[in-house]
This record gives C-alpha cells, sequence and structure tokens, in this order.
C-alpha cells in the first residue's frame, strides 16, 4: 500500500494505469473510493490515475491542528503524492472543495498542473473575506451538528437528490473534527476569488443544473482565461458527481488535448 510523508503526514494514494497522469481529489467528504463507486478511473483507461485520501481522511492520517489543515498543507499533500509516484506533470480532477485544491496548485506549481478537471459549482467569494470568527468555536460548532453530514443533508433537503448508497455511506462515515478542522483551516487562504483571474490552466467545470442557484459559477468561469463550464441537467451538487457517464465523454477529450 502506498503511502508518502508529507512533512511528516503519511498520505495515502493509489496509482493504476498508464498514460498521462490525472490526480483524484474529493470535497468535504469521502475518501478516495467515492470515484470509484461513481465510475471514474474505470472511465479514463487511457491515463494514469492517481487518487489519494486527502489528510483527515480514508487511510491518511489525522492530524489535530488548524494549522495542518491550511490550503498550503493539501497543495504540499499533491506534490509529495506526485513526487512519490514520479509525475512532473499532471492534470487535477477535484470534486466540490477539491475543486479549489486543483486551483491553488496551479497558481503555486503552474508547471506541474496541465489542467483542471471540476465537478460542482465554484464560489464567487473568499472564504478569508467572511465576517472575522474564533476558529475554535467554528470547530467546536462544526463537531456538535456531525460535520459533513449536516451539510449533506442540507444538500438532499435543497436539491431533493442523495448519493447512491456506497458514496452516502462513505461520506457520513468521516470524522466530524476533520471536517471541522478543514473549515477552520481554510479561512486564512486567499483564493479562490483572487486566483481566478490569473489561472492560466485549461480549466472544465461540470456543475449541475440544479445547484448554484446563484450562478456563481458562471461568474467564476468567466474570469478564468481558459475555462469552460458544462452544466449537468437534472441534478444538483450530490446528483452531478454521480453522472460520469455524461462527464467523462467530454472530459477526456479535454484532457487529451491538454497533453499534446
Amino acid at each position: 500500500m502506498p503511502f508518502v510523508s508529507s512533512n511528516g503526514v503519511r498520505i495515502y494514494y493509489e496509482s493504476e494505469g498508464v498514460g498521462p497522469a490525472v490526480v483524484f481529489q474529493t470535497g468535504a467528504g469521502g475518501d478516495l473510493r467515492i470515484w470509484r463507486y461513481a465510475g471514474y478511473p474505470d472511465g479514463l483507461s487511457g491515463f494514469r490515475r492517481i487518487l489519494m485520501d486527502q489528510r483527515g481522511r480514508g487511510r491518511s492520517d489525522r492530524p489535530v491542528t488548524i494549522e495542518s489543515h491550511r490550503m498550503e498543507r493539501d497543495v504540499e499533500d499533491v506534490g509529495a503524492v506526485l513526487d512519490d509516484a514520479g509525475v512532473e506533470r499532471c492534470a487535477f480532477w477535484g470534486y466540490s472543495d477539491g475543486i479549489l485544491v486543483g486551483l491553488a496548485l496551479g497558481v503555486a506549481h503552474p508547471s506541474r498542473l496541465v489542467a483542471l478537471v471540476g465537478t460542482g459549482g465554484l464560489p464567487f467569494q473568499n472564504v478569508s473575506e467572511l465576517p472575522p470568527t474564533d476558529l475554535s468555536e467554528l470547530v467546536k460548532e462544526d463537531v456538535s451538528r456531525g460535520g459533513v453530514r449536516f451539510v449533506l443533508d442540507q444538500y438532499m433537503t435543497t436539491e431533493n437528490e442523495r448519493f447512491p448508497t456506497a458514496i452516502d455511506e462513505n461520506v457520513r462515515a468521516g470524522d466530524p473534527l476533520m471536517h471541522a478542522l478543514d473549515r477552520a483551516g481554510r479561512r486564512s487562504w486567499r483564493g479562490p476569488l483572487a486566483l481566478y483571474d490569473g489561472f492560466q490552466a485549461p480549466t472544465l467545470i461540470f456543475a449541475g443544473e440544479k445547484e448554484d442557484t446563484e450562478r456563481e459559477t458562471e461568474r467564476s468561469v468567466a474570469r478564468m482565461p481558459n475555462a469552460t463550464l458544462h452544466r449537468i441537467p437534472g441534478v444538483g451538487h450530490l446528483g452531478v458527481f454521480n453522472r460520469s457517464d455524461l462527464s467523462l465523454p467530454a472530459a477526456t477529450p479535454f484532457l487529451e488535448k491538454a497533453f499534446e
């Protein structure tokens, strides 16, 4: 089982196939298995697929300080995985908050990111610009209401849909403390709004028709020089992840072209 140390934190990842490398990372919940449950790796047989359990998930370590969950740490983890796998340049596919890690990676290491694919809407607000708050209290509040399970239930209510059982159970099993620390750690990050204008990597975003009713994603994508948005009909933020049958046919030629 491949583990790599990222400044002392063990990160678990799996690598399969040959060809140009695509790194997969989940969002606010779930470990690498949800990509398999939704059919993404099997649908990219012409690429090397690298799936990682981000810190606090799956088989990776679970550091318990806010500092250890800042966005910079996530970017370092991806870099450590790439180095250990012997990959110099890659495409990155993120779901939900995982898209933001791809954005941060592309800004921190533009020579390593060939292209970015995102599943889920993009915000048009910087978390760091939210009203000041006591981060320790933010962590306590998030843990008390169940972490990512609370967020999942909110989406189920507002969009009237749910993940398939295997993905739902995987996401709900996430540690509420890790989710809370992720939220707190991101409060010091300057993006993503600050990054859109200068983000040069070719970008393809899949968002559900029913999510992001304020259409912030359209505004965000419009600010990115090389970005395209596809709205997937009939689904929201949860349902769009399970529609790999609709996103893979568009993403495959996009990735092939990016690696030319």
